[in-house]
C-alpha cells in the first residue's frame, strides 16, 4: 500500500480513523456523478445507485411496518393485560405442583367407645402427569415398572391418568402398596421424575375379621366410581378419592371423609421440589359413636350361629332394638362377610368366592331381606281393629279348625281350632279363624277390608323404608286390591284377602320392619325412627298412630303369648316378656320361615327382640330359642350394666 494510502487512512492517537482527503487533489480523486441509469466513479470504480422508489410503494411500506407493529402492540397489550391472569396461571403451572392433602378419616366405635375401624398406614403410588416424561418409550418405561412392581395393568394405570383434570396435579394411581413393593419401586425410579412413594392409610375393621355380623352394618370404603363423581355431592372429589361404599360407612361419608388440604411447591426444570409456596392443613374428619353395644353384638352373632348349627340351616337374622328411641342395639345377619377384604387392595378370587355363594353373604338380611311375615303381622291387624272398632275387648270368635271359602278351605294351624276366641286369646294362641273374619269378613261379620288393611300396615311403616340410617334398605311390598288390579289387571279375592290376614300372600317385610312395628306396639304407639348413630335425634310431634286403649290390649295379648299361649316357653325368664310367633309359608317345596318377635320388660319395654331363621319351619320351636339367648345377652350387657 503507497505511503499516501496510509497517510489519508490513518488511526488517530485518540482511537479514531482519521480519513483526511486533499479536496484540491486532483490525482486524487477524480468523480462524476450521473443520475438515472449512470454511473458514478470515485477514481476508476463505478458504481450503480439505482432507480429511486416511488411514492406509492414507499407509503405501502410504511403502511405495512405500521400494521405489523400496531398487531405485535395489541398482542402485547393482550398478552400483559387484558389475558394477564390467564398467562400468569399457565406460567404458574410450568413451576407449581399442587397435591391434595387427604384427611384422616373419622373413626367408628360402638356406644361405649371401642373402635369397630380405624386407620393404619400404607405406601401409595402418586403421579403428576406433566412431569411424565414426554418421550413415549421412556413414558411406558417409567409406567411399565410400576405396573410391574404393583401388580397392575399398565392400561389401567395410564386410564387413571388420562383421566386427570388438572396434568399439573398429584394424583394417587395405586394404594396400599406393600413395603417390599415400595422399597423396589423406589430403587427401580432412580432419578425419574413425575413419580412418588407416599404415606398414606387405608381402613382397618379390627373386630369384622373374628366376627363377620359387624361388616353389614359398618361397610367399607372403596375407590369412587364414575358414578358418583357425576353426583352433586361428590362434586369435590378426585377420580382417585377412597369413598364410604356401605353401611354407616356410606351413609356419614361427610362426616367421617373430613375436609381436604392442599399443598403447592415450586419445582426446578426437572420437576424436582424446590420450596413450598402455600400449604392448607387437612380438617379430619369426626369420630362416629353408633348405638351397637360391641359385647352383645358378638354374643348375638354366636348365638344365631349356633342355633343355625344345630338346626341345620344357613341362613337367619337376630335383632335387638330399644324401643323408647329405635337405637339399635344389635343386629346379626348370616351369612356376612369380612370386610377388610376391600380395604386397600381387593382379592379378586376371596370376592368371586363370596359373589358365587348361593346363600349371599353381601345381603344385610335385617333390612335388605324380604320375607313373608306370618302370623308376626297379627298385632299390628290387632290394633287397626280395635281402632276401627270391628272388635271390642269382649268381641269374640268360635275356632272350629278353619273357614270355608266356596270350595277352598282356610284352616286354623291346631286341628279342631281353638273354641271361643277374643282378640288376646287370638294373639296368644295365633288363631287363624279371628284373623280371618274380622279382617276379610264372613259368617255376617263386616271385617276390617283389604284396602284397610294396608292402610294400616302403611301407619306401622310396612310397605316403606322405616329411615334406617344405613344405604340399601328395601321398603317391602304391601298388596291391595286396586294395586293388584292396576299392575296385573288381576281380580282380588276373599281368599286373597284371608291370606293377607294371617301374613300371607303378597305382602313381604324385611326384618327391621317387624322390629319397628314390635317397638311401637311396646311404646303404647309412639312413632320411632330405627338408628346407628348414637347420636341421632328423633324429630318430635310425629302424630298418633292409634288410641293408647287399642295398644294396651294388644300388649296384654302378647304378653299372654308367654304366660300361657304360644311363646310360654319364655314364661320362667327372670324379667317379663311379650311376643308372638309366626310361621310363614313361602314356597311349596321348602320348609317354612320361623319367626318370633318380643319386647322386655313387660312393665317398661327397653328392648325388641327380632328372629327370623329361614326354613326355620316353625317359631315356636327354632326361633323362641334364639330369643331367649339374645335377652339374656341384653340383660347382662346393657341392662343390668346401665
Amino acid at each position: 500500500m503507497s505511503n499516501k494510502h496510509n497517510e489519508y487512512f490513518s488511526w488517530r492517537e485518540d482511537g479514531g480513523y482519521a480519513l483526511e482527503i486533499n479536496l484540491k487533489d486532483q490525482e486524487d480523486i477524480a468523480h462524476e456523478v450521473l443520475y438515472e441509469d449512470e454511473l458514478v466513479k470515485i477514481k476508476d470504480r463505478p458504481m450503480f445507485l439505482g432507480a429511486p422508489l416511488p411514492a406509492g410503494r414507499f407509503i405501502l411500506a410504511v403502511g405495512l411496518v405500521l400494521t405489523v407493529l400496531a398487531v405485535l402492540l395489541f398482542r402485547a397489550f393482550s398478552m400483559q393485560i387484558k389475558d394477564h391472569d390467564r398467562y400468569l396461571a399457565l406460567a404458574e403451572r410450568n413451576r407449581l405442583r399442587t397435591s391434595v392433602l387427604q384427611p384422616k378419616r373419622g373413626v367408628i366405635r360402638d356406644r361405649t367407645g371401642v373402635i369397630l375401624a380405624d386407620n393404619i398406614p400404607t405406601f401409595d403410588i402418586a403421579v403428576i402427569p406433566v412431569d411424565l416424561p414426554q418421550d413415549e418409550d421412556a413414558r411406558n418405561d417409567l409406567l411399565g415398572k410400576i405396573a410391574r412392581v404393583y401388580g397392575a395393568p399398565i392400561s389401567d394405570i395410564e386410564a387413571d391418568i388420562l383421566k386427570s383434570r388438572s396434568p399439573d396435579r398429584k394424583i394417587i394411581i395405586a394404594r396400599d402398596v406393600a413395603y417390599d413393593q415400595a422399597v423396589a419401586l423406589l430403587i427401580g425410579l432412580g432419578d425419574s421424575s413425575g413419580v412418588y412413594i407416599e404415606q398414606g392409610d387405608k381402613r382397618r375393621y379390627p373386630i369384622s375379621s373374628e366376627y363377620q355380623t359387624f361388616s353389614h352394618f359398618i361397610g367399607y370404603t372403596g375407590k369412587i366410581t364414575e358414578e358418583q363423581l357425576s353426583e352433586e355431592k361428590y362434586r369435590d372429589y378426585k377420580r382417585t378419592d377412597s369413598v364410604g361404599k356401605m353401611g354407616v360407612e356410606s351413609w356419614y361419608e361427610a362426616l367421617l371423609r373430613g375436609v381436604p388440604g392442599e399443598k403447592v411447591v415450586e419445582v426446578d426444570s426437572r420437576g424436582k421440589e424446590q420450596r413450598v409456596v402455600h400449604e392448607q392443613d387437612p380438617v379430619p374428619g369426626k369420630d362416629l359413636y353408633l348405638s351397637i353395644d360391641v359385647n352383645l353384638q358378638k354374643e348375638s352373632e354366636l348365638i344365631l350361629k349356633k342355633h343355625l348349627q344345630e338346626n341345620e340351616i344357613q341362613k337367619g337374622t337376630l335383632i335387638l332394638l330399644d324401643p323408647r328411641d329405635g337405637s339399635v342395639l344389635a343386629v346379626a345377619s348370616w351369612p356376612s362377610y369380612d370386610n377388610n377384604i376391600f380395604s386397600g387392595h381387593v382379592s379378586s378370587t376371596l370376592y368371586d368366592q363370596y359373589l358365587k355363594d348361593p346363600n349371599n353373604p353381601f345381603l344385610a338380611r335385617a333390612w335388605a331381606g324380604l320375607f313373608p311375615s306370618g302370623s308376626t303381622i297379627k298385632p299390628v291387624y290387632a290394633v287397626a281393629l280395635l281402632a276401627d272398632k270391628i272388635v271390642t275387648r269382649q268381641t269374640a270368635v268360635f275356632s272350629s279348625g278353619g273357614v270355608w271359602v266356596g270350595s277352598r278351605f282356610f284352616p286354623d294351624w291346631q286341628a279342631g281350632g281353638h273354641g271361643a276366641t277374643d282378640v288376646r286369646r287370638a294373639i296368644a294362641w295365633s288363631v287363624n279363624t279371628f284373623f280371618y273374619l274380622m279382617c276379610g269378613g264372613g259368617e255376617g261379620i263386616r271385617g276390617l277390608g283389604a284396602e284397610n288393611m294396608a292402610v294400616w300396615l302403611e301407619k306401622f311403616g310396612f310397605g316403606s323404608r322405616t329411615g334406617l340410617d344405613l344405604p340399601g334398605e328395601v321398603p317391602g311390598h304391601v298388596p291391595s286390591p286396586q294395586r293388584r288390579e292396576e299392575k296385573t289387571g288381576q281380580k282380588w279375592y276373599l281368599g286373597d284377602t284371608y291370606n293377607y290376614a294371617i301374613g300371607q300372600g303378597d305382602l313381604l317385610v324385611t326384618p327391621m320392619q317387624i322390629a319397628l312395628a314390635t317397638s311401637l306396639i311396646a311404646n303404647g304407639g309412639k312413632k320411632i325412627t330405627p338408628h346407628f348413630n348414637r347420636d341421632f335425634i328423633e324429630p318430635e310431634n310425629q302424630g298418633e298412630i292409634a288410641p293408647a286403649s287399642a295398644f294396651e290390649i294388644v300388649r296384654l295379648g302378647m304378653r299372654d303369648t308367654v304366660v300361657y299361649g304360644s311363646g310360654r316357653s319364655l314364661a320362667n325368664m327372670p324379667f317379663t316378656v311379650a311376643g308372638k310367633t309366626g310361621t310363614a309359608q313361602w314356597r311349596q317345596d321348602k320348609p317354612n320361615h320361623a319367626w318370633f318377635t318380643a319386647f322386655a320388660p313387660f312393665e317398661d319395654p327397653k328392648v325388641t327382640v327380632v328372629v327370623l331363621l329361614e326354613e326355620g319351619e316353625e317359631g315356636s320351636r327354632t326361633a323362641i330359642p334364639v330369643a331367649r339367648e339374645a335377652l339374656m345377652a341384653w340383660d347382662k350387657y346393657i341392662n343390668k350394666t346401665n
